[in-house]
């Protein structure tokens, strides 16, 4: 038996022991602890330390106030969070966005098909215009004296207002040719459908809603694209004038609300809006109206235009405008009160050129090869001498003071003598007095007097009856004051 317990314990010779023998320093007893290492463990090479939350270590107190046990719901929970997928995530806040995106595209894209007659509506204008994406351009050259053609200009926020307005997503802003997609796409929805006929009544009402000339200009273009046939900008004196709105005085009105909100800036811009209106409108045979000749005659004498005023003077007098209603000689006397005020200003601020001048004094008494020419004199006289319109007989004694003082400031010398030899032998019958004008206390030959009175003094050369050849006509004293202007 021993033999046997000695030859196994060889077997154990050079192996750890699991019992160490350990003496008390203390008290001299002996005692044996469990041999966990075969050998001393080796020491770091360098402490590290780590830090654990107040979580971590109350979780680790499994008696503390803080920990509970586990339940089923928290095993649910912590699955159901640790599911989920960051990819899935971000996919249905795409979807979400998207379908945000639709609804708002879906509801401007209907709200534009439903107001046909919308300032910012699409139309295929647009497209270029966004497409171009050009500089702004002088709108009038004044060396020519006449609208020059100009390209639209459509900026950054322009954009941004057309896509929210029509239904188009932002999104499209950042791709050019998404951009076009779409609004390609929104034309073709519109052209598609047979919306109602937008009336007269509808621009009229939506004009004086308007703010700016550029909303303006869109709304009543969007009018004549919603009305290709029966356009009636002016309308013939009839029974049925009454029932459609006059829209030459409505488009007027709502220029002249813009141009007096800015004031007066933007007098160029309003004035080739004017002008390509009526071209737009004589091609289809139609007339722009009274009213529009009226206010583009005074834009352009803002400007000392004479050439568009004359231009204007020629298209009202086809239907009319300035003899058939007080607005319309009310428009000669304050352009002819405009150009007074250009040439009283400092000469070295002085719009009027050479040029300038002997095209304002065409369009004051006409041409020397014309026969007959229609000028502003022309018609002031007519309505002196027409016994049938004596309600305007005051307003064209007002233009025609008015036209005797521009030709003072102006210089015509042999004209201002011309017309006062006609005053002085009452050729001119509205000069005299008249029974309306008598009771209304105004005294012709006195104000006529005053007039011509304040010509002379204002004259560079005063009017000489002995320097003037012997039986000079109208015509021979227009050429003799062409001359002298352009000396």
């Amino acid at each position: 038996m021993l033999r046997q317990v000695a030859s196994e314990a060889s077997k154990f010779v050079g192996q750890r022991k699991m019992f160490i023998k350990q003496i008390d320093q203390r008290s001299g007893e002996i005692y044996y602890v469990l041999n966990k290492w075969p050998t001393a463990p080796k020491q770091p090479a360098e402490t590290e330390y780590f830090e654990a939350s107040e979580l971590l270590l109350d979780l680790d107190d499994m008696f503390s106030k803080h920990v509970r046990p586990v339940t089923e719901k928290d095993e649910s929970q912590a699955l159901k969070q640790w599911s989920r997928s960051p990819k899935e995530k971000s996919i249905k806040t795409i979807l979400g966005n998207l379908e945000r995106t639709l609804g708002e595209s879906r509801s401007g894209a209907f709200k534009a098909r439903s107001r046909p007659l919308h300032a910012w509506r699409l139309g295929r204008y647009d497209v270029f215009s966004a497409a171009l994406r050009v500089s702004r351009a002088p709108l009038i050259d004044f060396s020519q004296g006449a609208i020059s053609t100009s390209t639209a200009e459509t900026g950054p926020s322009m954009i941004h207002l057309l896509c929210s307005e029509n239904g188009i997503e932002q999104q499209a802003l950042m791709n050019d040719s998404q951009l076009l997609q779409r609004f390609q796409s929104r034309l073709s929805s519109f052209k598609s459908d047979q919306g109602p006929r937008v009336s007269a009544n509808q621009l009229s009402e939506a004009l004086g809603s308007q703010n700016s000339l550029i909303s303006l200009r869109r709304l009543v273009s969007q009018y004549l694209s919603c009305n290709p046939n029966g356009i009636a900008f002016h309308q013939a004196h009839s029974t049925q004038q009454q029932l459609q709105p006059d829209l030459s005085s409505s488009v007027r009105d709502a220029c002249e609300s813009v141009w007096g909100k800015t004031l007066k800036q933007n007098t160029r811009d309003i004035l080739t809006f004017i002008g390509n209106l009526g071209q737009r409108l004589s091609a289809r045979e139609e007339h722009i109206g009274g009213p529009l000749c009226g206010f583009g005659m005074k834009l352009s004498a803002e400007i000392c235009v004479p050439t568009i005023s004359r231009q204007y003077l020629n298209t009202g007098s086809e239907i009319d405008y300035w003899s058939s209603s007080d607005q319309g000689i009310g428009d000669i006397v304050q352009v002819l009160a405009t150009y007074t005020r250009h040439l009283i200003a400092d000469s070295k601020r002085n719009k009027l050129d050479v040029k300038g001048r002997e095209a304002l004094l065409k369009l004051l008494v006409g041409d020397v090869d014309q026969e007959d020419p229609l000028t502003v004199r022309s018609l002031i006289l007519d309505l002196l001498q027409d016994k049938s319109r004596e309600g305007m007989a005051q307003k064209a004694l007002d233009a025609y003071r008015a036209y005797i003082v521009l030709l003072g400031h102006l210089g015509a010398a042999a004209l201002l003598e011309h017309e006062m030899q006609l005053f002085v032998s009452r050729e001119i019958e509205g000069s005299r007095d008249r029974e309306g004008l008598e009771n209304s206390g105004h005294k012709p030959d006195a104000t006529v007097a005053e007039a011509f009175k304040v010509a002379i003094d204002n004259v560079v050369v005063p009017p000489n009856k002995t320097a003037l050849p012997a039986n000079l006509d109208f015509a021979g004293c227009v050429m003799l004051d062409l001359k002298a202007i352009g000396n």
